[in-house]
């Protein structure tokens, strides 16, 4: 009986923690990040942009060691560009 006991309250525990605490998805998919840059082609005013990389689905030659990319561009807010 004790032993049914300890066996139901471990299950339980492991339900539990699997339910709440799952682990983080540390993978990204689509890489961004945050830059200083002209704001357009021949203008001098700097601004803060996000930068996302789209990975494409596009046929390259099996010697190439590169994978093909979309580069993304965006005007935000200074404050992301603060640090």
């Amino acid at each position: 009986m004790f032993k049914f006991l300890i066996m139901v309250l471990v299950t339980v525990e492991l339900v539990l923690l699997t339910t709440f605490f799952q682990p983080a998805n540390a993978t990204v998919k689509e890489p961004e990040f945050y830059t200083w840059d002209y704001a357009s082609v021949g203008s001098e005013k700097l601004v803060c942009k996000q930068v996302i990389i789209h990975p494409k689905k596009s046929l390259i030659p099996e010697s190439s060691e590169m994978q093909p990319v979309a580069i993304r561009s965006q005007i935000v807010s200074d404050r992301y560009c603060a640090k």
